[in-house]
Order: structure tokens, then C-alpha cells, then sequence
């Protein structure tokens, strides 16, 4: 007789509530785990959390991964790539955490990297999220300041989380209609071979939006006297415009914009305008 495989929690959960979406299914058990380890408030005790789903050994190592899972004497081993900063560590175990919420776990190694996602992997995304900056302390704390970096800084601080990860938060649990652009100094695609002859452009890498807005057009470069003035080394906080990245325009909005890191890399935090 064949052996039967044990359902997964996240299989469990599915069929008792299937009328639950898979990123609710995924922030149910991680409020769970969260009851679970008796957590009381930020930063997340995550190495905690992992060792109650059977992670026993988690160490920082050279490898070119964001974190592998794998099994390791009876139990499971998390490694984090030593290269990154304390912030994304501590996401990417609450992310391999997240795989042993789902099916599959013990079958194969788990890698988080770079690269288009599988279902498995945003899934596993969502668990990072809802790990290290639980919505049940996060929200409160993002209530109490302003829409802007200044915030995302203070929350970033406070959950020992990145900034970007913090705002992609901010806007995903934001009350009213936002977005997050994130951009950098770069050249664009069509490009390439062609460096040395055109100058790089601060340029759009990806946005997350919550709420109705236009597309916004990935690669598409900012002015100089618009989220440009950023790069430059200019804190924005001001009303202002995004429509040259957008497909349709939007009017006027509230923009708040910071360059981080000596890449060129600038976050722009985006609501619509009072």
C-alpha cells in the first residue's frame, strides 16, 4: 500500500476555508505562528518562529543565493547569504520559514534568488512579509506618522527590516490608494551594447501599487527636475507629478523621494493629492 503523505499546513488551512484567497491562507497561519511563539511586539524573535517549524540550525554562509532550506540532522537548515545586510536576512527567514508552511518543503531544496517567481515563491514572499513586519504592530505604527520615508525610516528601525521592504508594506496596508516606485541609474534595455555612447538615466525598476492607478511604464526614465532632483541628493516631500511614467495621467499628487545606498537607487512614495 502506498504511504500517505501528510497534508501541509497551508493544505490544511485551504480545506477548511477554501473560500479564502492564498495570500489569506498564508497570513492566517502566519498569525497563527505568531500566537504560537507569544509574540508581544516588534522586531520579531524569527529565529524563534523558525525553530518552532523544525528549523534548528540557521548561519550566514558565501553563496549566491538569498537563503537555501534544506534538511540537516533531523531538522531543517536556513542559510542566509552573508553579504547581505541584517534587514534582508531577517526577511529572507521569515521567507524559508514560509516554506514549511506549503507543500514540498522536505521533497527538495528551497532557494530564495533572483529571477521571475513561482506561485511557491511570492507565496513565500507573502509569509517574509507578514513574519517580519506583522500587520498587527505594523499598521498602528504606520497610523501614527505621516505618509512618507520619514515614517518608512521610523518603521524600518523599529521591525530591524529594510527600507524597502518597510515600504512595501506601507503601501500595501496603506488606507487610501498608493504606490511605491523604486528606480535607479541605469540604461535601458534597448541600450545595451551602447553604454559608452548614451549617459544613464534614472530609470524605473518595478512599482507596487494598492488601489486604481495607471500603468506605469517600467525602464521609463524620470526628468531632472522631477524625481531626478532626488538622485541629486534632494529629500522631495511636495505635491508634484508622475505622469511621464505613467500611460495616462494623473493630475497632481503627494510625492515623498530619497535616494539610498551610493548606487543610484531612489524610493518615491506616491498617494493621490488632498
Amino acid at each position: 500500500m502506498a504511504k500517505l503523505e501528510q497534508l501541509s499546513l497551508f493544505e490544511e488551512a485551504r480545506k477548511a476555508e477554501p473560500a479564502l484567497s492564498d495570500e489569506e491562507v498564508i497570513r492566517v497561519l502566519c498569525e497563527d505562528l505568531l500566537e504560537e511563539g507569544e509574540v508581544a511586539g516588534p522586531p520579531t524573535p524569527l529565529e524563534m518562529l523558525a525553530s518552532l517549524r523544525g528549523i534548528n540550525d540557521i548561519e550566514a554562509v558565501d553563496q549566491p543565493f538569498a537563503g537555501v532550506l534544506a534538511s540537516h540532522e533531523g531538522g531543517l537548515a536556513v542559510r542566509v547569504r552573508r553579504a547581505d545586510a541584517r534587514p534582508r536576512q531577517r526577511f529572507t527567514i521569515g521567507h524559508e520559514t514560509g516554506h514549511t508552511l506549503l507543500p514540498g518543503f522536505r521533497q527538495a531544496r528551497q532557494y530564495r534568488c533572483n529571477g521571475e517567481q513561482t506561485w511557491l515563491e511570492q507565496m513565500c514572499d507573502v509569509a517574509g512579509a507578514e513574519l517580519l513586519l506583522p500587520r498587527r504592530f505594523f499598521v498602528p505604527l504606520m497610523a501614527a506618522g505621516d505618509f512618507n520615508l520619514d515614517t518608512v525610516e521610523e518603521l524600518a528601525r523599529v521591525f530591524e527590516a529594510s527600507v524597502e521592504a518597510s515600504a512595501h508594506r506601507t503601501v500595501a496596508l496603506h488606507s487610501e490608494p498608493a504606490m511605491l516606485l523604486v528606480l535607479s541609474e541605469r540604461h535601458k534595455p534597448s541600450e545595451a551594447g551602447r553604454e559608452d555612447e548614451l549617459p544613464a538615466r534614472l530609470r524605473l525598476d518595478y512599482s507596487i501599487r494598492q488601489g486604481e492607478w495607471p500603468f506605469v511604464l517600467q525602464h521609463k526614465s524620470a526628468s531632472d527636475t522631477g524625481l531626478g532632483r532626488a538622485l541629486q541628493g534632494e529629500i522631495l516631500d511636495e505635491q508634484g507629478s508622475i505622469d511621464e511614467l505613467c500611460t495616462d495621467a494623473i493630475g497632481a499628487v503627494r510625492i515623498s523621494a530619497k535616494r539610498y545606498g551610493r548606487n543610484g537607487r531612489v524610493l518615491a512614495l506616491v498617494r493621490r493629492a488632498k
